[in-house]
């Protein structure tokens, strides 16, 4: 009886860097390959050319896993460049997109946003809504804005704070034609090393490098004051 059990293994991908779906791949090569000339066939044995195929796939297979070993510490490494790079923002205004943020503690206090439209607005409102995509609050943009600020105390609809957690703000212009636009605008006050990733602290509200739109000067002095 011939039992071929390593014909079908094929040398993994190098596209995901964990190297996790490679785990084990050495032994249970090694096990199948010695199963497989256990119970080869003595009238018709695998062939020398067979063999040598085979073990070269557990070599594939091996420099594939020490590929993607490397591969991972290489992204770690540009992660851990990346973030360190983030901290030159700290004590920096900043303005950032409205759009996905979090918020670590219940009740925190969001920083100012700024509002900019190209015309007068009518029936404009900032919509927060939780990570179900149901609104919780509505803020109303007072009519005939072209530029001004917005303070959101942290509340719900019905005047609760809002637990941690992950939210959107959207701007809805109402009757308004007018492009608007909404920022957050505060003083960066941390670099936050997050599961999903580095994210900036201004005020309690957590933001992705990427929402960030206007860097400007430092706040903090020479001495730490501000």
């Amino acid at each position: 009886m011939s039992i071929d059990a390593v014909t079908g293994l094929t040398t993994p991908t190098v596209a995901t860097p964990t190297g996790q779906g490679l785990a084990g791949s050495k032994d249970e090569f090694l096990k199948l390959f010695m199963a497989q000339l256990q119970h080869q066939d003595p009238f018709a044995p695998t062939s020398g050319a067979d063999m040598v195929a085979q073990l070269a796939q557990l070599s594939s297979v091996e420099q594939a896993k020490q590929t993607n070993t490397q591969l991972a510490d290489l992204a770690a490494s540009q992660a851990s460049a990346a973030s360190a790079g983030l901290s030159s923002l700290i004590g920096r205004d900043c303005n950032a997109n409205v759009g996905v943020f979090s918020i670590d503690t219940q009740g925190g206090a969001p920083p100012p946003i700024e509002i900019a439209s190209t015309s007068a607005t009518k029936g404009g409102a900032l919509v927060i809504t939780g990570a179900d995509g149901k609104e919780i609050r509505r803020i109303a943009i007072p009519d005939g804005t072209t530029k001004g600020t917005i303070a959101w105390d942290g509340l719900d609809a019905n005047g609760k704070p809002v637990a941690a957690g992950s939210y959107t703000m959207t701007v809805d212009p109402g009757a308004s034609t007018s492009t608007i636009t909404a920022q957050w605008h505060a003083r960066v006050d941390a670099v936050e090393l997050t599961t999903d990733g580095p994210r900036l602290r201004m005020g309690d509200v957590l933001l992705a490098p990427g929402d960030m739109r206007t860097i400007g000067s430092s706040t903090i002095t020479a001495n730490g004051a501000h």
